[in-house]
């Protein structure tokens, strides 16, 4: 009987594995080079390109309306060549295969060189001489999961997810696939499949797009995410003894979603991320960030980061010249480096502001010399002015929504939802329409800053494309293209995305900003929780995070929100002009430290500390994380419920000094051997500390 023939092909410290059996299927995996043992040959080939089309049979096992995985079409595709390319600072590996009826896949693997990830996609070419309607594509299937044991590995592979719900982002979860019901079963017969996903044209709402396989015993992980900015699906699929990982765009069932592909058409998969590691689950999520670090634009790379400031927990909607004027002569100076106008400068005397989105007019009793003088007094006071739109929407009060031919339909019928709907971003007139009154704007008034808000979702998608998945995805995708038409009209222009917060956090808009909104728990005590965990799955350098100060607020709360802000870009806001001068220089000297320690934030490594807080609402205990990087180490701290008080101690690795602190009073810091002491006496207090290597 002929063998599978095993190829393994070097991507970094890592191998892409690839078994070949001998009727055709090709499978993919990746390994690190660590030298343990495989066990490849243990389960059948699981095809690399997973596809199905209209009218194909899903797996024997139960599946149907379930999972695609492993369907007749995708069973059908058959070895047909393998090519590496060596360019220039990257590696291509190319797998073609074919089903008898002429339908073409390539499955590409993308290398560049110093990261600890790859990138990966699948491209399909209708070279049959019929129309092929394609209801599920896999940007990656990564199969073989665990290849460290020669049996199913009962009781040592586990599951990490991220849970996300509107400020409660990025909650770390971890379950045994022996929970998740994904041991196979007696006969090896009956397909188990745990899918996770989103729906709509918010991709983070539920789930991050985002899924890692542990193996406890070989201390082997493996970690992926899609960088798809619409419906997405991420299966965990088990048949055999190995499971396997399934990631890409939203099935038919999932998310409506079917394309059909006339002979000689051709369609790519979103890019998916991939990294495998033998180190610890937080190193697995470092490496995955490096694809995107790999992928900033040149000047996404700083030395240090800026200070925000952003007057919306100020004025909760209503700026004005006036507010802002008054605002300046407390922030002036080089505190801060962009001024940011929030929403509300378009509101109408009469309607208000919160559902009059789409016409983009200067109010004229807030701002009654319209905006140009406005931004030239935050220039003059050293910083650069940003400004809010929530572009791709209409609210219900808006005099743009009689455009009903540029809104969005789905059945024939406009889509609401709550307050708004939303203009058809794949339109000429679109384009135009909104060339002129958002770039014009930016470029007419000076504005150097721009935060793109988006607060409602499509939901399963809309007309004017092979299906509703597929006009979501072409939306979705025009709203990205025109997002790049800001920056290329304004080069120097800084991008924001937000979406209610954090439901645009994932890869494919991380890609095109310079900045994220982590969160809208905007004063929240649980801010330090949820943006530590988002470190896993943002660049801090990307992970803009509000730090809102209030007049009532105690210095220890001072401090409690500015270090909070430590965790990625700080952006602070509140009752700055109300506050007391030494809770004031308190906040600034926070800044300043901040800005010190941003070259850490930038390019470090964080281990976290602390118990895993059951509830975000009712805080226990104390958080700490050492992030590490250029020789130096940024500690923070933060003390919850702490009844009694708490004497923590933080192991540190490495000899260090302490080079700057930031706390309010006298916490007792010091670092004896390989750890470091803090106390607090009083609950919801903090500190950060910076160290250097001796």
């Amino acid at each position: 009987m002929k063998k599978d023939n095993i190829v393994r092909i070097p991507v970094g410290d890592m191998e892409a594995v690839y078994i070949i059996s001998a009727s055709g299927e090709v499978s993919f995996t990746i390994v690190p080079n660590c030298g343990k043992e495989t066990f490849f040959e243990k389960c059948r080939p699981d095809p690399l390109v997973q596809i199905s089309c209209t009218g194909d049979a899903p797996s024997i096992g139960f599946c149907a309306g379930e999972t695609r995985h492993d369907s007749a079409l995708t069973m059908s595709m058959r070895y047909e060549s393998q090519k590496v390319e060596e360019r220039p600072g990257e590696k291509i590996i190319t797998t073609a295969v074919r089903s008898d009826d002429g339908l073409k896949a390539e499955h590409v693997v993308i290398f560049d060189d110093g990261c600890r990830g790859i990138r990966v996609y699948t491209r399909v070419v209708n070279e049959s001489d019929k129309p092929v309607t394609i209801e599920a594509l896999s940007s990656v299937n990564i199969s073989g999961i665990t290849p460290y044991a020669e049996d199913e590995a009962r009781g040592r592979l586990v599951l990490h997810r991220f849970r996300s719900r509107w400020s409660a982002e990025g909650r770390h979860e971890e379950r045994s696939v022996e929970e998740l019901l994904l041991e196979p079963s007696w006969a090896n017969f009956g397909v188990r499949c745990e899918k996770i996903g989103a729906v709509g044209s918010m991709p983070v709402r539920g789930y991050f797009p985002h899924l890692a396989a542990e193996d406890k015993k070989a201390g082997v992980i493996w970690a992926v995410s899609t960088a798809c900015s619409s419906s997405w699906q991420i299966e965990a699929v088990r048949i055999d003894k190995a499971l396997c990982i399934c990631a890409g765009m939203a099935d038919y069932e999932f998310g409506h979603w079917r394309k059909t592909l006339r002979p000689g058409e051709e369609l790519t998969s979103p890019e998916a991320y991939l990294t495998v590691t033998s180190g610890s689950f937080y190193e697995a999520c470092d490496r995955l960030l490096d694809v995107q670090r790999a992928k900033r634009l040149p000047d996404q790379r700083p030395e240090s980061l800026p200070a925000v400031f952003n007057e919306y927990c100020t004025t909760w909607g209503e700026p004005s010249e006036k507010s802002i004027t008054d605002l300046l002569g407390v922030i002036s100076g080089r505190d801060f480096e962009y001024f940011v106008i929030d929403a509300g400068w378009y509101a109408d005397s009469v309607k208000g502001w919160q559902d009059n989105m789409g016409d983009w007019n200067v109010a004229d009793d807030l701002f009654p010399n319209g905006l140009k003088p406005v931004v030239k007094k935050i220039n003059e006071a050293g910083m650069k002015a940003g400004i809010w739109f929530e572009l791709e929407v209409v609210g219900k009060d808006a005099d743009a929504l009689v455009k009903e031919e540029h809104l969005l339909k789905r059945d024939g019928k406009i889509i609401i939802s709550g307050t708004r709907r939303f203009w058809d971003m794949r339109s000429r007139w679109t384009d135009e329409y909104l060339t002129g009154k958002v770039i014009g704007l930016l470029k007419e008034n000076g504005f150097k800053y721009i935060k793109i808000d988006y607060n409602e979702t499509i939901g399963i998608g809309c007309d004017g494309d092979d299906s509703p998945g597929e006009g979501l995805r072409s939306v979705v995708e025009a709203s990205k293209r025109f997002i790049r038409k800001i920056r290329e009209c304004i080069p120097d222009i800084a991008i924001e995305i937000c979406s209610s917060g954090g439901h645009r956090l994932e890869p494919g808009f991380m890609e095109i900003a310079d900045y994220l909104s982590f969160s809208d728990a905007h004063e929240e005590k649980e801010i330090p929780v949820i943006a530590s965990d988002l470190q896993r799955l943002v660049l801090p350098q990307k992970s803009q995070i509000w730090a809102v100060l209030r007049k009532d607020d105690a210095p220890e709360r001072i401090v409690y929100s500015v270090c909070a802000g430590m965790y990625g870009v700080l952006c602070i806001s509140g009752d700055v002009k109300d506050l007391t001068e030494d809770k004031w220089t308190l906040a600034r000297e926070g800044v300043a430290f901040y800005k010190k320690a941003s070259p850490v934030i930038i390019d470090g490594f964080t281990k976290r500390f602390g118990r895993f807080q059951n509830s975000n609402r009712d805080l226990k205990d104390y958080q700490a994380s050492v992030r590490y990087g250029k020789g130096k180490a940024l500690v923070i701290v933060h003390a919850f419920d702490i009844k009694g008080g708490a004497d923590i101690e933080i192991p540190i690795d490495g000899k260090y000094r302490i080079e700057d602190k930031y706390e309010t009073g006298d916490h007792g810091i010091v670092i004896a051997g390989d750890k470091l002491h803090i106390g607090f006496k009083a609950s919801f207090d903090a500190a950060a500390i910076l160290l250097s290597k001796d």
